[in-house]
């Protein structure tokens, strides 16, 4: 952190001069000396404020690469002291190359030289060594498993134990996770925001009135035209020799979206529509990089940030004359998904309906780990297993003819409710809540940690330990062929993709935002199941 002069902390002015500042130090002395001793409490940290913006503390400057590499050397050192007979393995000499060549890249770029005085005060070598590394695992919600790394071995080499008891720390966690009957003191449940609680408590009539019919216009609007002609006149300079062609999906297309939400785009370049990347490659990163250029210059469209590392890189836009937000992305199972919900919100209305109130409930209750899709897929598996909708896998085995992204199924018959043999359920009211409590229910009471929300299946329990074993064999031969690409199941909470097989869509979701997941389910549900306040409700 460098620290500036102080005299710019002067009074946070710009341009003064000495008389004016010795005029206010002359001031203010003045003003001390008449005021009553009862107010003098006041006065002093008014003073103090004032010092504190004149004389600000020194902070001391510290690169964060200086204190990787003090832990580096200290590593270094001590493993060299120890051990008489030096080691080096096939993953070490590969980062140590690693290292060498990132020290080369960082001084081909010229860093700017820190030098002390002018304002700036460097952290003492010998501070340094009392700081110390500690190591903790995520996958055990975060348990510090020590600060040297002959812990880290041995937690790893035992799966995870705990220990305490010798139980793996994620089923630890969730024997724990509940008291017991009758214990005098309970782990503290996280409270339903008041917004959330104002929501459940409120009349469905009034919210599935404004929200559907807003949900429903945003699908077709002349913007959108508006916008698709825009991208298309900015980036066809860019790709002069490659076909183009738009594809808009997201909330927004479903018909769960809000004035609000973004507005999600798919940019075919070459006709890539079939191409699948678990991981973006070098010529889709090419790509993304090459249309910023254009957006920074264009009157049109403001740049608001670029996701390089996301597992699906985005541009995010602001279209200046729409004010619609935008999400460019170079991948297209988000609009093979998008076609999939808008086939099952128009068969099964109901289940818009149910989408728009869990989006709606889930942006109150602040849960920013689990996104709208994956509360959408929670709602279709519940609606699945109450033989309201179909299977995916029952909508793709009896294609004629497949389409695929890669080793991915995206198409599937759009058959009616009558040829599935299902019924078509009511959209009043008093169904619409009570299969919401049962909804909010059900994931208050859901065994995350031996079961997955599988809408591919649509069956009750499908089994983590054995979900793998009943995929088709197009899964199983890619990730034979790609092992770092397997469905990631040892997490907190697992939401398969119907679509995209060996996509977890809840892997960010921490253990803690699970519990207040369950939290708030649980207290939704006891409030639905509640008198209605509302005399509209009543009646």
């Amino acid at each position: 952190m460098r620290i500036e002069a102080s005299e710019l902390f002067w009074l946070n002015k710009t341009v003064y001069s000495n008389a004016e500042r010795l005029y206010y130090e002359e001031r203010c002395i003045q003003m001390i000396e008449q005021v009553p001793a009862v107010r003098s409490r006041k006065n002093k940290k008014k003073i103090k404020a004032m010092a504190a913006r004149q004389n600000p503390q020194n902070l001391p400057y510290l690169n964060p690469l200086t204190l990787e590499a003090n832990f580096f050397l200290e590593t270094l050192e001590e493993v060299s002291r120890n051990n008489n007979d030096v080691e080096l393995d096939q993953h070490l000499a590969s980062l140590l190359e690693r290292i060498m060549l990132g020290i080369e890249k960082y001084l081909d770029r010229k860093p700017t030289c820190i030098v002390p005085g002018e304002g700036v005060v460097f952290v003492p070598p010998q501070e340094l060594q009392k700081i110390k590394r500690t190591f903790n695992c995520i996958a055990c919600a975060n348990q510090m498993v020590g600060t040297h790394i002959s812990k880290v071995v041995t937690h790893l080499s035992e799966k995870h134990q705990s220990p305490d008891n010798g139980v793996p720390a994620a089923q630890q966690w969730k024997q724990n996770r509940i008291p017991a009957k009758g214990a005098p003191r309970g782990r503290l449940i996280d409270v339903l925001p008041k917004k959330a609680k104002a929501l459940v408590m409120s009349d469905l009539t009034k919210i599935f009135k404004e929200r559907y019919g807003v949900a429903d216009k945003l699908k077709v609007i002349p913007e959108y035209d508006l916008i698709e002609e825009d991208l298309i006149k900015v980036l066809t300079p860019v790709f002069p020799n490659s076909a183009m062609r738009i594809y808009k999906f997201g909330s927004r297309i479903t018909g769960i979206g809000t004035r609000c939400s973004d507005l999600d785009i798919f940019v075919d370049i070459g006709n890539t529509f079939d191409t699948f990347e678990h991981r973006a490659s070098k010529d889709t990163l090419g790509k993304l990089r090459a249309m910023r250029p254009v957006f920074c210059s264009s009157n049109k469209w403001r740049i608001l940030n670029v996701i390089e590392q996301a597992r699906v890189p985005i541009i995010k836009l602001s279209h200046l004359l729409t004010g619609i937000e935008c999400d460019i992305c170079l991948n297209s199972l988000g609009f093979c998904n998008t076609n999939l919900l808008k086939y099952i919100f128009e068969t099964q209305p109901l289940a818009q309906y149910m989408c728009i109130y869990a989006k709606n409930w889930l942006e109150r209750c602040k849960l920013t780990d689990i996104s709208t899709y994956s509360i959408v897929l929670m709602v279709i598996y519940f609606m699945q297993l109450h033989g309201l909708l179909p299977s995916v896998f029952s909508l793709q085995h009896e294609q004629p003819l497949n389409q695929f992204v890669g080793p991915w199924i995206v198409n599937f018959g759009q058959k009616t409710l009558q040829d599935l043999r299902l019924p078509e359920a009511d959209t009043d009211v008093q169904t619409a809540r009570n299969l919401l409590r049962a909804f909010f229910t059900f994931y208050s009471t859901f065994d995350y940690e031996r079961c997955l929300v599988c809408p591919y299946f649509g069956s009750r329990d499908v089994q983590i330990q054995h979900v793998e074993k009943l995929m088709p064999n197009r899964f199983t031969q890619y990730i034979r062929d790609n092992p770092e690409c397997t469905l990631q199941l040892r997490k907190p909470m697992v939401v398969q993709d119907p679509i995209q097989l060996n996509h977890n869509v809840t892997k960010a979701v921490t253990r803690y935002a699970l519990q207040s997941f369950i939290d708030y389910c649980q207290q939704t549900a006891s409030l639905m199941g509640e008198p209605s306040t509302n005399w509209r409700q009543r009646t």
